[in-house]
């Protein structure tokens, strides 16, 4: 083996070995954009998959953003896999439409459409192989730092989180471009990479380059301090959990005097944790300082991100739910033509020619799809509704059941709109649901004798 190729080799095996990425039998599901990054990974996986005992499956996503240059990543991958013997799935996706309906940024979109689809190839034991890094890690580390984050955020890219692995970011985006040479592999190239364009390509084409005139290991530099970072980080949560575990009372409040005594660097984490324990909901630093007079000066209380209530009385610092009246409950039924809601928007029901049921396999595959079994919703007394506690159910292509309230949660849909979202229900059983799409149980399948679009056209 060429000594070039075994060194690089190596530093990528130290670093699956390190952090366990790939257990023995295991299916991984490789990201796989047609940049060198994931052209690397993909390849570098495929060269071990069977001395590491793995299932490889590479997954390439068309967010359908970028016309003919998409298209072209496309048939590229494809070209890559069936040279290479690789399974590859694909799927099309309508990035900008869906970012628009979940009322989302395009990238956050992009990103869960991805992973929604990762996630559905790889099973509840799988892995999820990304192509992050070294380069990657050190650009996030700038980028945050740039934002004003505390030691967290200045963590970078965890080698590890969760199901998900990154057994590139050991190295540097220059030496995945060697590997690529040496193994004599082509890639793809994102126009929108070589633009200053975005914040992340102006540190990447400005900032970096700079700051390794300075020192060329500027990238390793950056690894070892988001390692000291990490272990600090590791202890100051230990240190705050301890804390709250010190201060919690039986009603799930918390004792002031304890809290007051407790060091900064630990009590801005505790406030954190407590918060988190309520709602999962990211606090500014603006918020964390305010709980903090809170608990320093015994009185007064601030309503922070989540809707979360953290107030003193007496000696006890509230963290609470801020108090609501329930939400009003509407139920419509649903006619032929569709129905119109409460706040003036209104759900229509468009059928679908029948040439685009000859792609019905093809469409079932598609996540976040609003085609709908003809059938399923007519003649049964279906109403729209907006939600209701427990409700839950099998979105098509994601596999597995969920209720509402998580959907609402992974999506990040604040929850002063979750209520006005609407559900469709048949026969009992939710069919449809606003933003994530039909049900397994009556999307259109190839037996399929006539389908309907769920639109919903917004008030004037």
């Amino acid at each position: 083996m060429n000594e070039e190729l075994a060194a690089l080799e190596k530093k990528i095996g130290d670093t699956v070995d390190r952090w366990n990425m790939l257990p023995q039998g295991c299916t991984v599901v490789v990201g796989l954009s047609g940049g060198a990054d994931s052209i690397a990974l993909t390849y570098y996986l495929r060269r071990h998959a069977e001395e590491s005992g793995i299932h490889m499956i590479a997954a390439h996503v068309n967010h359908e953003l970028r016309g003919e240059e998409a298209d072209r990543d496309e048939r590229f991958v494809r070209l890559f896999c069936d040279r290479y013997g690789i399974i590859l799935k694909i799927l099309h996706a309508d990035v900008h439409s869906i970012a628009r309906e979940k009322s989302q940024g395009v990238e956050e979109c992009g990103r869960e459409v991805r992973y929604s689809f990762f996630r559905s190839l790889c099973g509840p034991d799988g892995r999820i192989a990304t192509a992050h890094t070294l380069s990657d890690n050190a650009e996030t580390v700038l980028m945050n730092l740039a934002k004003g984050a505390g030691a967290k955020g200045l963590c970078g890219i965890p080698p590890v989180r969760g199901n998900i692995v990154r057994p590139l970011i050991g190295i540097t985006r220059a030496e995945v471009e060697r590997y690529c040479t040496v193994c004599g592999l082509d890639f793809v190239t994102d126009s929108t990479n070589l633009t200053d364009g975005c914040a992340r390509n102006k540190l990447r084409l400005r900032a970096v380059p700079a700051l390794k005139e300075i020192n060329p290991a500027f990238e390793s530099s950056i690894e070892r301090t988001t390692q000291i970072l990490r272990c600090d980080e590791e202890y100051f949560e230990h240190l705050s959990e301890g804390c709250l575990n010190e201060a919690v009372l039986p009603d799930g409040n918390y004792r002031m005097d304890v809290l007051k005594q407790t060091p900064r660097a630990v009590l801005l984490r505790a406030i954190v944790s407590a918060v988190g324990r309520v709602s999962r909901t990211r606090l500014g630093f603006d918020h964390i300082a305010a709980v903090e007079n809170v608990i320093r000066t015994g009185s007064g209380a601030v309503t922070v991100a989540g809707g979360i209530r953290c107030a003193a009385s007496g000696n006890t610092l509230l963290v609470e739910r801020q108090r609501k009246e329930p939400p009003a409950l509407w139920s419509i039924p649903l006619s032929s033509r569709g129905a119109e809601l409460p706040d003036g928007r209104k759900l229509e029901l468009h059928p679908v020619p029948p040439p685009v049921l000859k792609n019905a396999r093809k469409i079932n595959n598609l996540l976040f799809n609003n085609l709908i079994n003809y059938d399923t919703i007519m003649n049964t007394g279906g109403v729209v509704r907006n939600r209701r506690p427990g409700d839950a159910y099998r979105p098509a292509g994601r596999g597995v059941k969920k209720t509402l309230k998580k959907l609402f949660n992974e999506a990040r849909i604040p929850v002063a709109e979750r209520c006005g979202k609407a559900v469709l229900e048949c026969r009992g059983e939710i069919v449809w649901a606003e933003g994530f799409g039909v049900s397994q149980e009556a999307c259109v399948s190839e037996d399929s004798r006539a389908a309907a679009e769920i639109i919903i056209k917004e008030c004037r």
